[in-house]
C-alpha cells in the first residue's frame, strides 16, 4: 500500500510532469498513426480524395490489388511521388471498401525485380545530385493493378501530378469493362413495348418476340448479377403518342384497308431505364423484297443491350467522331487530331462515323465534330438533330474560315494565304438551338507575345490569351483554369430563344478580354501589318459556349419514313422536342486540338479545357475535379498597373510604417501605465504609502 501511495503522490507532484508529458506525446503519435484528422483548406481540395475516387473504390465487387514497385531512398523530388502514392493508397483504403488492397515490394530483392518485369515495369533513369555532382540513377517507379482477369500497368511515375487521376480512371475503366452495372444502387428497368395489334400484319418474328427477348434478357441479366428487371407492356392506341413523346418510341400507323376493319397505331421498342435516365433500343419493322414484314435487329439484340447498359450508366467508352466533311484526321500527327485522340485514349475510344453512309451507334453518348470544311447533307443534319433530341451530346469545334495556302510560284515568292468562309449546314442547327457562328476572327490585345529576333516582343493578336477572368468559374469545364490559348477563333453569339421554345440554358465558357475586336473582311494574319482599332470596336467576344437542357428540333418533320410506297404500315419516328436533356459545347476553332496548340502530355490549360469538355459531355464531370487539382493552375488575378503599384507601396512602406507606429504606441502605453500606477500609490510627500 505504501508503494501505491508513494506512486500516487509522485503522480500528483511536479516531479512526474515531464514523464507524463512524454507519455502523452507517445500516445498521441500512436493514435495519429492509425486514425488521423486532416483539414484541406485549398480551394481545389488538392490534398483530399475526390468524390469520384471514393465512389469508384466503393463500386468494387471483386478484389482489386495494387502492387507497387518503387525503389527505396529515391532522391528529391522523386521521393515526393512515392510519399504521395503511399498517402493516396491509404486514402483509398479509408473509403471502407473491403475489396481494395495494396502492397509495396522491396525492390532490393531480385525476385521482386523479376516480378516487376513480368508485369512490364522496367527501370527508369532519374537524375540524382550527390556531392555537388549531377548523375543518373536507375530506379523502379511503377505499379500494377490487378482486378478480375484484367491487369493494367502505370509506369514511369516520376511525379505526383495527376497521380490520383491516373489511378482512379484506370480502376474505373477496368471496373466498367468488367461489369457495366457495378456499384449500382437499385435495379435497371427493361421494358419491351409491343402493341398486340401489330400481330394482324403477320410480322415475321413478332409472335415469338417476347420469348426471344426474354432469352436475351436472361443472358445479359446473368452477366450483370441480376440487376435488371424485365417486363412486357402492350400499349393501347391511346398510349402511343405519350410513349413517343416520353421515350422517342416510333409510332407505327395503319389505315382501314383490305382485311383491316379499323385503322390504328401501335409501337415497338425496348427501353432501359435507371432513375431519370433511359436508353431506347428501337426495333424497326422492315418490308421484305417479296412482300411481308419482319423485325430488324433481333440477331444483334444482346450486343445492343450490353452497349446501351454501359451508355445508360455513363460508362460508355466510345465517342463518335464524325468524318466525311474535311474534319481533322485522327491519324494525322502533324496537323490533325491525332494528339487529341491520344490524350483521351486513357478512357475513351474515338469511333469514326461517316454520317453520310452510317447511322450513329446506340452505345455512343456524344459526337465530336472537329473542323469540318464541307457541307453536310440534309439527311446527315437530321441524324445529328435527332441524336440530340434523344439525349445525345455534341462537341463542335468549328472554324470560321478555310485557310488555303499559296501554291507554286505564289508560295515561292511569299504569297499570302487566302481565307474562304466555311458553311457546313451546322450553322442552321446551332441557330435553332440558340447560338450563331460569326464569320470572323477574334483578335485580342491580351494575347500571346512572341519573341522575334531583332524586333523584340511581337503581339500575336489572333492568339487570345485567356486568364481566369475570361473563363467561367461557375462551370466545371472551365473552372480552375487560366492562361488558355485560343488560335484563329471565330466569335459565337448567343441569341434569345423563341417564345415557347424548350427550356435550356446557354452560358459562355470562355470569352476574350474587353480589348478585343473582330476581323471579318480582308483577312490577313501577318503580325507586322495588324493595327489596333479604336475603343468603339472593342468588346468581349464568346469563344466557347455551353448549351444544356431540352431543345426544339431544327426540323419541322422527318424525311419520308413510310416502310415502302403502298405499304399498309407507316412509321413515324420524328422527335420535335428533346425527350432527355442534352448538352452541346461549341468552340470557335478546331486548331486547339492540333499539335500546334495542344501539348503532347496534355498538361497545358487548353488541352485540359478540351479534355474537360469530353468528360462533361460523357457524364464524367467528376473527373474534371481531379484533373484540375493542384496548385499549378492557381494564378494571380489580373490587375492594372495602378493597383500593382499601390500593392507594392503598401507592402514595402505602409505595412512597415504601421508596425513601427504600433511599437511606438505600445511603448508609450507602457510608459503612461507606469506613470498612472506611480501617481495612484505615491504620497504627496513623495514617500510610499503604508501597507
Amino acid at each position: 500500500m505504501k508503494a501505491i501511495q508513494k506512486f500516487l503522490a509522485w503522480i500528483r507532484g511536479p516531479k512526474s510532469d515531464f514523464f507524463l508529458f512524454v507519455l502523452v506525446l507517445i500516445l498521441l503519435n500512436l493514435v495519429g498513426s492509425n486514425a488521423f484528422l486532416r483539414l484541406d483548406l485549398t480551394s481545389q481540395h488538392s490534398y483530399s480524395l475526390s468524390k469520384v475516387s471514393r465512389e469508384t473504390i466503393r463500386s468494387l465487387e471483386e478484389p482489386l490489388s495494387v502492387k507497387v514497385f518503387f525503389s527505396s531512398n529515391l532522391p528529391s523530388p522523386y521521393n515526393g511521388a512515392e510519399r504521395y502514392l503511399k498517402d493516396l493508397l491509404v486514402e483509398y483504403t479509408g473509403t471502407g471498401s473491403k475489396h481494395f488492397g495494396y502492397e509495396f515490394f522491396d525492390m532490393a530483392k531480385t525476385d521482386n525485380q523479376n516480378l516487376a518485369r513480368s508485369y512490364g515495369i522496367n527501370e527508369v533513369q532519374i537524375q540524382e545530385v550527390k556531392d555537388t555532382e549531377v548523375g543518373l540513377k536507375n530506379a523502379y517507379m511503377g505499379l500494377a493493378i490487378v482486378y478480375s482477369d484484367r491487369i493494367e500497368v502505370l509506369d514511369n511515375l516520376t511525379t505526383s501530378d495527376g497521380l490520383e487521376y491516373k489511378l482512379t480512371t484506370t480502376i474505373g475503366k477496368m471496373v466498367s469493362t468488367t461489369n457495366a452495372l457495378s456499384g449500382l444502387s437499385g435495379k435497371v428497368k427493361m421494358t419491351l413495348f409491343a402493341s398486340s395489334a401489330l400481330s394482324q400484319f403477320n410480322i415475321q418474328g413478332f409472335k415469338d418476340l417476347s420469348k426471344n427477348v426474354q432469352t436475351v434478357y436472361d443472358k445479359v441479366n446473368k452477366k450483370n448479377m441480376d440487376r435488371i428487371e424485365f417486363s412486357v407492356v402492350d400499349p393501347s392506341s391511346a398510349d402511343v403518342a405519350s410513349l413517343a413523346a416520353r421515350y422517342g418510341l416510333q409510332s407505327i400507323n395503319w389505315k382501314p384497308q383490305g382485311g383491316l376493319s379499323n385503322g390504328g397505331s401501335g409501337t415497338l421498342g425496348i427501353v432501359l431505364e435507371y432513375k431519370d435516365a433511359f436508353r431506347l433500343i428501337p426495333m424497326e419493322i422492315q418490308q421484305g423484297i417479296f412482300g411481308g414484314y419482319g423485325i430488324a435487329g433481333l440477331d444483334t439484340l444482346e450486343a445492343s443491350l450490353s452497349d446501351n447498359l454501359q451508355s445508360l450508366m455513363s460508362k460508355s467508352l466510345s465517342v463518335g467522331y464524325v468524318t466525311g466533311h474535311g474534319e481533322l484526321a485522327l491519324n494525322d500527327t502533324k496537323a490533325g487530331a491525332s494528339r487529341f485522340s491520344s490524350l483521351v485514349s486513357d478512357i475513351y475510344e474515338f469511333k469514326e462515323i461517316p454520317t453520310a453512309t452510317a447511322d450513329i451507334p446506340q452505345n455512343v453518348n456524344s459526337l465530336v465534330i472537329d473542323g469540318p470544311k464541307q457541307q453536310f447533307t440534309e439527311a446527315e443534319l437530321y441524324k445529328i438533330d435527332q441524336f440530340l433530341m434523344r439525349g445525345g451530346n455534341l462537341f463542335l469545334l468549328v472554324d470560321p474560315f478555310n485557310v488555303i495556302q499559296p501554291q507554286g510560284d505564289m508560295a515561292y515568292y511569299g504569297g499570302q494565304p487566302t481565307y474562304e468562309p466555311i458553311s457546313t449546314g451546322l450553322e442552321r442547327l446551332l441557330t435553332k438551338y440558340g447560338v450563331t457562328l460569326g464569320k470572323n476572327y477574334v483578335l485580342d490585345k491580351t494575347c500571346y507575345i512572341a519573341q522575334q529576333q531583332g524586333v523584340g516582343d511581337m503581339p500575336i493578336y489572333y492568339v487570345p490569351l485567356l486568364g481566369k477572368e475570361s473563363l467561367n468559374k461557375k462551370e466545371s469545364v472551365s473552372r480552375n483554369l487560366a492562361y488558355v490559348l485560343f488560335l484563329q477563333a471565330g466569335s459565337i453569339d448567343i441569341t434569345a430563344p423563341a417564345s415557347g421554345a424548350s427550356a435550356h440554358r446557354i452560358v459562355p465558357l470562355a470569352t476574350s478580354s474587353s480589348e478585343s475586336w473582330l476581323m471579318s473582311d480582308n483577312i490577313s494574319l501577318t503580325p507586322y501589318s495588324m493595327q489596333v482599332p479604336g475603343k468603339d470596336a472593342m468588346a468581349k467576344r464568346n469563344l466557347a459556349v455551353l448549351l444544356e437542357g431540352k431543345f426544339d428540333s431544327a426540323f419541322d418533320k422527318a424525311p419520308a419514313e413510310a416502310l415502302k410506297a403502298g405499304s399498309s404500315l407507316s412509321a413515324e419516328k420524328h422527335l420535335s422536342k428533346s425527350v432527355q436533356n442534352g448538352k452541346i459545347i461549341v468552340m470557335g476553332t478546331s486548331t486547339i486540338t492540333t499539335p500546334s496548340v495542344m501539348d503532347e502530355n496534355g498538361q497545358q490549360p487548353v488541352a485540359i479545357l478540351v479534355r474537360n469538355s469530353v468528360d462533361y459531355l460523357n457524364g464524367n464531370g467528376d473527373l474534371i475535379e481531379m484533373r484540375t487539382k493542384g496548385l499549378g493552375l492557381n494564378t494571380l488575378n489580373k490587375t492594372t498597373p495602378a493597383v500593382r503599384t499601390a500593392a507594392r507601396v503598401l507592402n514595402l512602406y505602409v505595412l512597415p510604417a504601421l508596425v513601427v507606429l504600433a511599437g511606438l504606441f505600445a511603448w508609450r502605453s507602457r510608459v503612461w501605465r507606469r506613470r498612472r500606477i506611480e501617481a495612484r500609490y505615491a504620497r504627496k510627500d513623495g514617500k510610499g504609502m503604508e501597507a
